[in-house]
């Protein structure tokens, strides 16, 4: 199968209606408390696809009792709200979002920096980012990375807010009306900025361009479940360092891992994971530079600080036990 059908075949698929589907009893047995685990379904929750398919959370004694993917951040932000979820894989700007809206969770470590690009068409002839001016660009719900990427962008340039049209659309939606030539331009995540490339788009800008250290997917837990079971949240993060020191050490394995969970040929999820920083440590600043960013931009009501919403300690604990700086 040609890496473009393949490729179209993923965003079809992912663009299925409520994308959710579990894995249960993975690691019975082992801590006495269940944990339900969420994920995008998309190669930034890469630390997660590793320690599932290499068997991390097993070597940590974690009982996975599920383990539900979304295919946005914002869906799975909102599913937070559910009893059976304790910890997820999420992007930053969706967590901060569920955190505005009320939802009691912490993060507890970072999985990744960047992965957010802003491409055009292949029928589209804008070759820079003032050309965006007067055209339509799908773009994925207020909050997201790639939402708040475009903002920084139309600010970064000049461009008005009044003088593009926005359409809003899920990033696998988005990858087809951008490639059909639907809308002139979108903003997306990876993989699909990978997908898109390969079928004709091209990169206009990416986050590392806007922001040196753009936060991108987090560890959460529910706050609950951090003051019941500390001992299990130190093992969540001890598996998310696991799974990034594997992915800097293995990444062409890495790759082959996460391109088969996704269903995805090998060189697309490749590409895809090169623009993606990989990373466990924290950063209050950036976080907090998040916060206010979102703020400003109206997709949260509340400008709180990020040592609020980040738990160093446990992170300091993981860090410590598995010799990692």
């Amino acid at each position: 199968m040609n890496t473009k059908r393949t490729a179209l075949l993923f965003v079809v698929m992912i663009g299925a209606a409520s994308l959710v589907y579990s894995l249960t009893n993975i690691a019975p047995g082992f801590t006495r408390e269940n944990i339900g685990m969420a994920v995008e379904f998309n190669d930034h929750s890469a630390a997660a696809w590793i320690a599932l398919r290499k068997g991390l959370f097993r070597e940590m004694g974690l009982n996975i009792s599920s383990f539900t993917t979304f295919r946005t951040g914002l869906a799975l932000a909102a599913a937070l709200y559910r009893d059976d979820i304790q910890a997820a894989w999420v992007c930053l700007g969706p967590g901060l979002v569920a955190i505005d809206r009320g939802i009691p969770i912490k993060v507890v470590a970072m999985a990744h920096l960047h992965g957010y690009s802003i491409l055009v068409s292949p029928k589209s002839n804008i070759s820079k980012v003032s050309g965006l001016k007067g055209k339509t660009i799908a773009v994925p719900g207020p909050g997201s990375p790639a939402w708040l990427l475009l903002r920084m962008v139309l600010d970064e340039y000049n461009i008005g807010l009044g003088t593009i049209k926005m359409k809003k659309m899920p990033p696998d939606i988005g990858t087809n009306a951008l490639t059909f030539g639907l809308v002139d331009a979108a903003a997306l995540p990876e993989p699909y900025v990978s997908i898109a490339e390969s079928r004709g788009a091209k990169v206009l800008v990416r986050s590392q361009d806007i922001w040196s250290n753009m936060p991108g997917s987090v560890l959460v837990v529910k706050e609950s479940f951090l003051t019941e079971h500390p001992d299990a949240v130190i093992k969540l993060i001890r598996v998310d360092i696991k799974g990034v020191k594997y992915i800097r050490k293995h990444f062409n394995v890495s790759a082959s891992i996460v391109a088969a969970s996704l269903g995805v040929e090998a060189p697309i999820v490749e590409r895809s994971m090169q623009f993606l920083s990989y990373e466990w440590n924290i950063d209050l600043i950036e976080v907090q530079r998040y916060i206010d960013l979102l703020k400003g931009y109206g997709a949260i009501e509340g400008r709180f600080k990020a040592a609020e919403t980040v738990d160093l300690e446990f992170l300091g604990e993981a860090v410590k036990a598995e010799g990692a700086g």
